[in-house]
Order: C-alpha cells, then sequence, then structure tokens
C-alpha cells in the first residue's frame, strides 16, 4: 500500500473489479478459472451485498451468481464513475461510486457504498467487505 494511498487503491480496485464485471458478463473475457479467481481473491471473508431490492447476499452466493452469469449479457456496458471517499481508519475505507449499466438499450444507474480493508494479497491491496446499493433517478 505504500506506492499509493488507500483512497487511491479503492478507487482503482471500483474500477477494475466493474471492468472484469462487464467482459465477465458480456463473454468478452474467456471463461477461465484462474481469471475467475480475481473475482474471489477481491472479497473479505466477511464479504455481504445488498442489492438495490433490498436482498442480501454473502460472499459465496454472489460469486455463484456471478460464475454462472458468464457470457450472459451480450452487448452489455458497464462503468463507474463520481468515486468519493467518505471515511478512512488505518486498514478501512468507506467509498461510494455510481454504477451505470447499460442493457438492451436500457441504461440504468445506483448509488453504491462500499467498505474495504486493507489485505495485501487482494489485486489492488483492499478487499471488499460490504457493498449496499440504491437505485437512482438518471441525472
Amino acid at each position: 500500500m505504500a506506492a499509493q494511498t488507500l483512497q487511491d487503491a479503492c478507487f482503482q480496485e471500483v474500477i477494475d473489479l466493474h471492468a472484469f464485471f462487464q467482459g465477465w458478463l458480456d463473454g468478452t473475457l474467456p471463461e477461465d478459472d484462474a481469471l475467475f479467481a480475481r473475482f474471489a481473491a477481491a472479497n473479505d471473508p466477511a464479504f455481504t451485498l445488498i442489492s438495490p431490492d433490498g436482498s442480501m447476499a454473502g460472499g459465496a452466493e454472489t460469486g455463484a451468481w456471478i460464475r454462472a452469469a458468464y457470457g450472459t449479457r451480450r452487448g452489455f456496458r458497464l462503468w463507474t464513475d463520481a468515486h468519493r471517499l467518505h471515511f478512512q481508519d488505518g486498514n478501512t475505507a468507506v467509498v461510494t461510486y455510481r454504477e451505470w449499466q447499460t442493457r438492451d438499450g436500457a441504461t440504468s444507474v445506483r448509488l453504491s457504498s462500499a467498505v474495504f480493508r486493507v489485505t495485501p494479497a487482494a489485486p489492488n491491496g483492499v478487499a471488499w467487505v460490504h457493498v449496499h446499493e440504491t437505485w437512482l433517478d438518471k441525472p
């Protein structure tokens, strides 16, 4: 983490993981166990996700869904913006970002809050601990 700030590591992780999601879901990445392992390596063992509909899933459930969804969204586009650090204390940070998705010609946006923990073995040196997503009206 010495080469970059915790904020920079978190923002890069948000960008990189969503790029992985786009390539995995649209099938442009190879369907490869080693490549998919990147997703698991980026998650804390206690990972939880609260989706915009209020449903909650743990890391194993989320990973199984992503793994099974390979190539199911041809033409899908996914990107993030408005990355913002809200809290940082030692090895923990809370960031928010907007996640945009274009699927079948329709674009949606959600606001996500994410808790990260410094984890040297994770791809960007931080692991996702918790994500909470909320639907937004498009600006």
